[in-house]
């Protein structure tokens, strides 16, 4: 199927006024607007906190920065997969179409930063953006891109992680010809290894 052939299709795949966003518990669109589908998350834990200041490695006076830090949300990522010419159309899709609509978009007050690619992973198959996952979820304004990213999800075509999380295939480097039965063995014995340092056996 050609790029503006796919396109299109995923531009007409509108939901119904009203219609349950599922992919995420995402919540109801109707003439009150979006309503959340879970509640809001209370990011304080007092044991957490009595833990990392008694380890003492965090500078006194920066404390409430660092808490500061930890409750920020992360920002959106997402990782193209698929086949090469499939993932070449889904990048052309995104930049050509779904990104130049961010251009110039405020929501909530915050103005939206269009998704720069991660400059660490190869063919910009990795893109990252300052939105949140709750604001993408919950913002009329960016209905068509959570829409398109859903659909793509859904289909195996776009994995949304934090970037952090795909460093180590990149570090693993695995190759065609590598065998993936040694793959599972040193994942095995990594995790076996593990397991036996925290309780020594016999």
């Amino acid at each position: 199927m050609g790029r503006r052939s796919r396109c299109r299709r995923l531009q007409q795949q509108q939901r119904p006024e009203g219609a349950e966003d599922g992919a995420e518990g995402g919540g109801k669109r109707g003439e009150a607007g979006w309503e959340g589908g879970y509640p809001e998350i209370v990011k304080e834990n007092k044991l957490f906190e009595h833990y990392y200041q008694e380890l003492k490695i965090v500078p006194e006076g920066e404390w409430d920065q660092f808490m500061d830090a930890l409750r920020e949300p992360l920002p959106a990522t997402l990782r193209i997969t698929g086949y090469k010419s499939h993932a070449k159309e889904i990048l052309h899709c995104l930049k050509n179409k779904y990104f130049k609509e961010l251009e110039d978009l405020e929501v909530d007050g915050q103005k939206v930063e269009v998704p720069q690619p991660l400059s660490w992973y190869p063919e910009e198959l990795a893109w990252h953006t300052n939105l949140s996952r709750k604001i993408l979820r919950k913002s009329p304004q960016l209905e068509k891109f959570h829409q398109f990213l859903v659909s793509e999800t859904e289909s195996g075509n776009i994995s949304r992680q934090e970037a952090v999380s795909m460093i180590p295939p990149l570090l693993l480097n695995v190759q065609p010809h590598h065998k993936r039965g040694l793959l599972l063995r040193m994942m095995w014995t990594t995790s076996a290894a593990t397991c036996s340092s925290i309780k020594p056996r016999g």
